[in-house]
């Protein structure tokens, strides 16, 4: 059985008391909570992470998360590792289900890779399971988050080649310019 790993930013919410009903829920990462995630997505910092979310539960004991997510990070620039400063504004919505397995779902990449198209969009509209009635929100906002962040952030005017180009690199002479001249000389021999 795998090692169960506990969330940087856990909020437990029992759905089982709630059939039927609608429930609001406020969360905010704690500045110990906001520094774990930075380590887990390899940030320089998360300012604030808040989000205020609806649970729907119906009749069947499906359960859908939904509402607005807030957080203000600081990632490095990927030309420059220079501070980039972003605010993320995404609305989080998930549909769990009683109904689906841990067991029916992938368990590594791998398992992807024999899937068509039309199974890997199934799989995608496949509602999450939902284990004894718990769903851990906070973990579920901490991935829209991850999701929802600029993959390759970039400071203003930060440019690649700025960066790649330092001054030994333009001053070092062309290796191939010595075997060209190499080349000239044992022509001239001949």
């Amino acid at each position: 059985m795998p090692e169960q790993i506990t969330p940087e930013f856990s909020r437990i919410v029992n759905t089982d008391e709630q059939v039927g009903k609608k429930s609001k829920i406020e969360i905010e990462a704690n500045e110990k909570e906001r520094e774990a995630l930075a380590e887990r997505f390899e940030l320089i910092a998360i300012n604030s992470l808040k989000a205020t979310l609806t649970t729907t539960t119906a009749g069947n004991g499906e359960v859908t998360l939904r509402g607005p997510m807030h957080a203000d990070i600081v990632q490095r620039c990927v030309a420059t590792l220079e501070p980039v400063p972003e605010t993320i504004e995404d609305e989080v919505e998930v549909l769990f289900s009683p109904h689906v397995s841990e067991d029916d779902l992938p368990s590594n990449p791998d398992d992807l890779d024999d899937l068509s198209e039309e199974e890997l969009m199934a799989l995608l509209d496949q509602p999450e399971p939902l284990v004894d009635g718990k769903i851990d929100v906070g973990e579920v906002v901490a991935q829209f988050l991850a999701v929802a962040m600029n993959p390759y952030p970039r400071k203003d005017g930060a440019k690649v080649a700025d960066v790649v180009k330092s001054e030994d690199e333009e001053e070092r002479p062309n290796p191939f310019a010595k075997l060209a001249g190499l080349k000239d000389k044992l022509e001239k021999k001949n």
